[in-house]
């Protein structure tokens, strides 16, 4: 049931319609590649202006080619014809070559949002007009009565011409300007063409370093055009940019139409309609459930001439539904950017794109989506759904938790949203809490229930050390996708997992490889292939088979760790060490992989051990300087001495809500994580934007991590607070619109302290939280007393603590104009320098900071530890 590919299709839905709509022509699906011939015989159904509407496009999505001939406005021929191929190659479409009035529409959509950001303006005189990009062209001075514009940069300058002159005047201008462009690749001078060609001439030119291009036109005594050149490596995508503003030139009194739709004018439509009939039409495009009724329904109204085209975007949404369950995603989403682009405000347009791109498998724009429809009304629980599962399939298993937490709190008994959690929380090694929501499904979901969700149930009981309760889940799972497998072939999958579980090698291996004949890229089925070996105790098949899944991208549910225990069965305890610690990198604190990691090392240390006190020829033990002595020299530090258990947590708050992000926090936490990695601590926890609920969960998960540890680190970047004496941590979702609410909003730094207090030996939290805090200047005060500081306030923790502040008491530390801060750039430099002793190290890291900061910042250690030598690095 609850696979997450499956409900893409599902999820669209369909706008009704009360009123005529806007214009739009129908886009006509290509099957095969086509010839010059056959692309100029497509052209010459187009008007000269539906062919520079399309070449403007082209250049603003960047399909001339530097090298190739430029365009002739309206005119088509080999350079249009090259560049609509290109256009279709990047979209995965035949290559045909051939415009179409629906490949105008499609692309005015798709470069809607590229012109706006361009942020177009308009030079004209009483005839003529041109466009150029002041979004790029931001500096302007006035020379010999013209205007010219350069990048900020000034890597490139456009010269914009606007006088009066007849057409001879314009016959000089080109002679002359040919002869000053140096090395001229391409010059024309084409005469009026109609109303919407006037005469005009381009010139290209320019030499390795430097690009060159005018375009200069000519209409009833006025003059207007530019000159443009730009520095071809600093700049090399300029040619398109020069390409637009030479087709933007035209006459005054002529529009574009896409404009005008835009306004929510009547467009002038291409089929004559009766409004009887357009609403005929139009209801069938709202109300059919047929998805072919739906888009032929909607292509017949959109290109009737009696439509508003204020409601054009309403009819495009509804034929993108249709061509969704067509599975024609990329019609869909041509349709969907011109609505959107019309209406940039209607949060149904991108969650129905959203929808398309998660059926494409491209999560991340479907984030994007998500995330817009999200911010432009009152989320429904569907929303938060929906961008969860995006996140899902990206494996970001923590933002779609988040997102699922927050659909759950709106809607507490969704099924579907329970059952995605909970295969999300697995995936996060948090088979504990992802029973809850297995279980909930489980039990109230009636016929939904699939295969999957039992096998997710059962592997939870065996993480939990509950090999046999999970059982009777995987026969359960094994019976559903029986009975389903000729109705959904990935039942086999399903089914391979649950044998394979259960015991039953040839039967897992069976169904995966009937599987791998349907879908021989499917990674999932060499995982489920590989415990079909391994319950069949062929090892060497299941090696081959994990690392198989594992090259295509596979690396969820374990699959690291089941190859550890493989390797270390095999006696190859150096694999099963790193598999183990990539295991804990991607789920730390997974419990199985903890417990392979120290026997792999007993197992390491046991072989090395030995290998190097074996007799050598002489019957005697390993000598110095004998190579089995020197082989236990260079062993890494745990290999020859017990370093004992160090955990850490690492949290990094970047994307407050409601202040503006912090940039480095997020990259300073995942460096200290990678550090600490390197140096030997087998159980980093990251945290990454953490809300109120997550940072309290992450610290007490800690908790119980660091009891009975060796070591307890805890590093933190992000906004702190003090307020009335005690400091606080910020989660990303704090308002704090008072100083009463930092109590409920915030994390009190005694809780940060408490979480590390069962560790046995070193105890530290290192805080780069001293930022210039945001929230101080919008805060009311509610209680007088209440002092409030910028920084943080000094603390005194009990022995064996020590608190390391990146910027000492009432100070603010500096977020660096880097990647990293200052703080970090020092303390993870130092963290790698073998054999420094902790006081030393931080006295180290102080030195760098004040060096690096010109002495503005200088961080602060508070407390004390016992007399003998903490050492991160033994080297």
């Amino acid at each position: 049931m609850f696979r997450l590919k499956a409900i893409a299709a599902s999820l669209s839905g369909k706008l009704c319609l009360f009123m005529a709509l806007a214009v739009a022509a129908p886009h006509v699906a290509l099957s095969q590649e086509g010839t010059f011939a056959s692309a100029q015989a497509a052209a010459n159904q187009l008007s000269a202006q539906q062919i520079a509407n399309l070449q403007e496009d082209l250049a603003w999505a960047g399909m001339f080619s530097e090298g190739g001939s430029p365009p002739v406005s309206g005119i088509f021929y080999n350079a249009t014809y090259q560049a609509i191929r290109q256009y279709q190659r990047s979209n995965n479409l035949p290559e045909t070559g051939a415009p179409s009035a629906a490949l105008v529409s499609e692309l005015d959509g798709r470069v809607a949002s590229i012109r706006r950001t361009a942020n177009l303006k308009t030079l004209e005189n009483s005839v003529l007009k041109i466009s150029y990009p002041a979004g790029v062209l931001t500096k302007q001075q006035a020379v010999k009565g013209d205007t010219r514009y350069t990048t900020p940069s000034g890597d490139a300058i456009v010269q914009l011409v606007n006088m009066a002159g007849s057409r001879e005047r314009l016959d000089r201008m080109f002679a002359d300007m040919k002869k000053a462009a140096g090395k001229v690749k391409y010059a024309i001078m084409l005469d009026d063409q109609g109303e919407a060609q006037p005469t005009r001439f381009v010139i290209v030119g320019g030499d390795a370093k430097q690009g060159l291009y005018t375009s200069i036109a000519q209409k009833d005594d006025a003059i207007v055009g530019f000159i443009a050149s730009w520095d071809r490596k600093k700049r090399p995508s300029f040619t398109n940019a020069a390409i637009v503003m030479a087709l933007s030139i035209r006459p005054k009194t002529i529009a574009n139409p896409y404009a005008a739709a835009a306004a929510g004018q009547n467009a002038q439509g291409t089929t004559k309609m009766s409004t009887a009939e357009l609403n005929r039409q139009l209801d069938i495009c709202a109300k059919a459930k047929d998805a072919a009724e739906i888009v032929t329904a909607c292509t017949a109204a959109l290109s009737a001439d009696t439509l508003l085209a204020k409601n054009r975007p309403t009819l495009l949404f509804n034929r993108a539904v249709g061509y969704n369950r067509q599975n024609k995603a990329d019609l869909a989403l041509a349709d969907l950017d011109q609505a959107i682009a019309i209406d940039p405000n209607q949060a149904s347009y991108y969650t129905q794109r959203g929808h398309v791109r998660y059926g494409q498998s491209k999560y991340d724009a479907a984030v994007a989506d998500y995330s817009q429809a999200i911010a432009k009304k009152t989320p429904t629980a569907a929303d938060y759904t929906n961008r969860g599962n995006s996140y899902f399939g990206l494996e970001d298993y923590q933002k779609a938790v988040a997102d699922y937490d927050a659909s759950l709190r709106l809607n507490p008994d969704d099924i579907d949203t329970r059952a995605f959690r909970g295969s999300a929380l697995l995936r996060l090694s948090r088979p504990a809490d992802a029973m809850a929501d297995l279980n909930f499904t489980i039990e109230r979901g009636g016929d939904k229930v699939g295969a999957g969700d039992y096998k997710n149930r059962g592997e939870a009981l065996a993480e939990l050390g509950r090999a046999d309760e999970g059982r009777p889940d995987f026969a359960k799972a094994e019976a559903i996708a029986t009975a389903k497998i000729e109705t959904d072939s990935y039942n086999l999958v399903y089914r391979a997992f649950a044998r394979a579980f259960n015991g039953n090698a040839e039967g897992a291996i069976a169904d995966a490889d009937k599987y791998l004949s349907i879908d021989p890229k499917a990674s999932e089925a060499f995982h489920a292939r590989a415990l079909g070996d391994v319950a069949g105790k062929d090892f060497a098949k299941a090696l081959a088979d994990f690392s198989q899944a594992i090259s295509m991208g596979r690396k969820r549910l374990f699959i690291l760790r089941q190859r550890g225990d493989v390797y270390l069965a095999t006696g190859q305890p150096e694999q099963a060490i790193a598999d183990y610690q990539a295991q804990l990198n991607l789920t730390p604190g997974n419990a199985l992989a903890m417990v392979g990691l120290e026997k792999a090392k007993q197992a390491m240390a046991a072989k090395l051990l030995a290998t190097a006190g074996a007799p050598q020829g002489n019957g005697s033990p390993a000598a110095a300087g004998s190579p089995q002595a020197a082989t236990l020299a260079a062993l890494p530090p745990q290999a020859k001495v017990a370093l004992g258990r160090r955990v850490a947590l690492v949290i990094g708050n970047s994307n407050y809500a409601n202040v503006a992000a912090l940039p480095n926090p997020r990259n300073d936490a995942a460096k200290v994580a990678d550090t600490l990695r390197k140096i030997g601590f087998a159980e980093v926890t990251l945290a990454e934007d953490t809300d109120f609920r997550s940072l309290n969960r992450a610290l007490q998960d800690f908790a119980s991590q660091a009891d009975g540890a060796d070591w307890a680190v805890i590093y933190y970047a992000g906004h702190g607070i003090e307020i009335a004496n005690t400091n606080y941590l910020v989660p990303v979702d704090a308002k704090l619109a008072s100083d009463r609410d930092v109590t409920f909003e915030a994390v009190p730094l005694d809780r940060v302290m408490a979480a590390s207090e069962g560790a046995k030996g070193m105890r530290l939290v290192i805080l780069d939280a001293c930022r210039n805090n945001p929230f101080l200047a919008n805060m009311t005060r509610k209680t007088a007393t209440r002092a409030v500081s910028r920084g943080l306030s000094r603390v005194e923790p009990d022995g064996g603590t020590l608190v390391v502040y990146a910027a000492k008491a009432g100070e603010v530390a500096l977020d660096g104009s880097g990647g990293n801060s200052p703080f970090v750039t020092a303390l993870t430099s130092n963290l790698q320098k073998p054999g420094l002793e902790i006081g030393k190290l931080f006295r180290l890291v102080r030195d760098d900071v004040m060096k690096a900061t010109d002495r503005k910042q200088e961080p602060f250690t508070y407390g004390s530890l016992p007399g003998e030598d903490f050492i991160f690095n033994p080297g």
